[in-house]
């Protein structure tokens, strides 16, 4: 599966630098959650949790992806949720990848995901992103694409247009 498309790289470049942290910002304290960021925070966490899967697949977490998935959650969430939160969920994600695995991890956010499929197409969008965040494309993060859209009921036909359309 090519996924260093236009496109890709395109969304990428975007989350890149919507992740990247603002000159001064000060640094994320404990994050106090309103109703309102408890709703974005369910409604968001799938995305943020396949994010998470493709960044550690090759077990290292670079910059480059860390800035890709922290600009996708400001774009998904309009800035709504804090650094804090999104640091909670790649903690318990992974834990439960460590714990169960990344396949079943995978299994447990399609059925999240199931419901809807413009959601499973844009996990998979996202993940391909997070995965050219580096510029480089490895073999567990091609393995890990394929698996993400077998889990997110993405065809490879439909996985291809996804990849090229603007």
């Amino acid at each position: 599966m090519n996924i260093d498309t236009t496109t890709i790289q395109r969304l990428r470049d975007a989350l890149l630098e919507g992740g990247r942290p603002a000159p001064g910002e000060p640094p994320a304290g404990d994050p106090v959650i309103s109703s309102r960021e408890r709703a974005a925070l369910a409604r968001f966490t799938p995305f943020a949790e396949i994010m998470y899967l493709m960044m550690m697949i090759d077990e290292r977490a670079d910059i480059a992806e860390v800035d890709a998935i922290r600009g996708a959650m400001r774009i998904l969430t309009n800035g709504l949720l804090e650094d804090a939160v999104l640091d909670d969920i790649f903690l318990r994600c992974r834990d439960n990848a460590s714990e169960f695995g990344v396949e079943s991890c995978l299994q447990e956010i399609g059925a999240r995901l199931s419901a809807n499929r413009q959601d499973r197409e844009t996990a998979f969008s996202l993940a391909a992103a997070v995965a050219l965040a580096d510029k480089h494309l490895l073999a567990a993060e091609s393995s890990l694409m394929t698996s993400i859209a077998q889990w997110c009921g993405v065809s490879d036909k439909r996985a291809g247009v996804l990849l090229e359309q603007l």
